[in-house]
C-alpha cells in the first residue's frame, strides 16, 4: 500500500513539474516572439481650397465644399479689395492660410493680400475670393451673378468680367486684362492683320469658360488668315491692347474711333463721322494701314 502511494506521489509530481516547464517554455516563447505593433499613419492635411463639380461646372471652393466668389468691381492684382464695411459683412473674405491644393490646381495661382482690416484674404490669379453670407451649405451659389457684378470663380476661367463706373461691365481675361472690339471687323471676321496685331494682339482661348451673365453660346472662334485662331464674342473678334501694362487698365478705349472695350453687351458705338485722327481711313483696308 506504501509503494502504491509513493508512486502515485512520484508521478503527480512528474505531470506537475512537466506542466510548470511547458508553461515558461511558452511564456519565454511569447517573450521572444513578441507581435510587432503596426505601424501609425500619417494623416494628410486637407487642402485649403478644392474643386467642386457643379451645375455651373467646376469650381472653386473650400476644405468643407463651400461656394468661391470674385468681385467684377475688384481690380485683380491691384494688392485691394473693393469690398469693405457692410459690402464685407455680406461678402466676407475668404482665407486660405496655407495654400494645399490637389494636382488639378497650381499653388502659384493664388496669393493674398492684406485688407484695410488688417486680415488676410486670398487671391486667384490676383483675383480676391469671398464667401457669400446667404450660402448656408456646401453645393450653395446663391451668389451668382448678384448685383451683376458678383460670380462663382471656375479654376482657369479664360474669360472673365470687371466693372468701373465708366466703362460698366467688360470682358477681360483670366489675369483680368481688358479685351477690346474693332469696329471695321465684319461677324466672324478679323480686319486686323500685319503691323496691326502687334499693336492690338489677338486673345484666344478653347474652350471658353466665362461668367453666367455672359451667353455661353455667344463665343466663336474665328480662323485668322495667319492660321491662328481667334476667340469672339457675339460675333466680334476679342484683342488685347499692347499700350496696357496691367489688370484694370483700358487705354484702347476710344482709339481713334475705331477700338473699345469688349462690353458684355457685345456692341460696339456707331462710327457716323471719320476718326478725328485719320479722318479718310475710315473704310480703308486695314492692310494700308488704317485705324490702328
Amino acid at each position: 500500500m506504501l509503494v502504491k502511494t509513493t508512486t502515485l506521489i512520484f508521478l503527480v509530481l512528474t505531470v506537475a513539474v512537466a506542466l510548470i516547464s511547458a508553461g515558461c517554455t511558452q511564456q519565454q516563447q511569447q517573450v521572444q516572439t513578441p507581435t510587432a505593433a503596426p505601424a501609425p499613419t500619417a494623416m494628410q492635411p486637407a487642402n485649403t481650397i478644392g474643386l467642386t463639380s457643379s451645375l455651373m461646372g467646376t469650381i472653386l471652393t473650400d476644405a468643407q465644399g463651400k461656394t468661391l466668389y470674385y468681385f467684377a468691381n475688384d481690380v485683380p492684382a491691384s494688392g485691394t479689395s473693393a469690398c469693405k464695411g457692410q459690402c464685407a459683412v455680406v461678402w466676407p473674405a475668404f482665407s486660405a492660410g496655407t495654400i494645399k491644393v490637389s494636382s488639378q490646381l497650381d499653388p502659384a495661382d493664388f496669393g493674398s493680400i492684406t485688407r484695410t482690416d488688417g486680415t488676410n484674404q486670398t487671391t486667384y490669379h490676383g483675383w480676391p475670393l469671398y464667401y457669400y453670407q446667404a450660402d448656408t451649405m456646401p453645393g450653395d451659389m446663391k451668389g451668382d451673378n448678384v448685383q451683376n457684378v458678383w460670380f462663382v470663380i471656375k479654376p482657369d476661367e479664360p474669360v472673365m468680367v470687371a466693372r468701373t463706373p465708366d466703362l460698366n461691365l467688360y470682358l477681360t481675361d483670366t489675369s483680368g486684362k481688358t479685351l477690346y472690339y474693332f469696329t471695321k471687323d465684319t461677324r466672324g471676321a478679323s480686319a486686323c492683320n500685319g503691323t496691326c496685331l502687334a499693336k492690338w494682339p489677338a486673345f484666344g482661348a478653347d474652350p471658353v469658360s466665362a461668367p453666367s451673365i455672359l451667353v455661353p453660346s455667344g463665343f466663336s472662334t474665328v480662323s485668322r488668315a495667319d492660321g491662328v485662331n481667334q476667340t469672339a464674342y457675339m460675333g466680334r473678334p476679342l484683342y488685347y491692347y499692347a499700350g496696357d501694362m496691367k489688370p484694370g487698365d483700358a487705354n484702347g478705349q476710344g482709339f481713334n474711333n475705331l477700338w473699345y472695350v469688349a462690353n458684355a453687351s457685345g456692341g460696339v458705338p456707331v462710327v457716323t463721322t471719320p476718326p478725328t485722327m485719320v479722318p479718310t481711313t475710315l473704310n480703308t483696308p486695314m492692310s494700308s494701314g488704317g485705324g490702328y
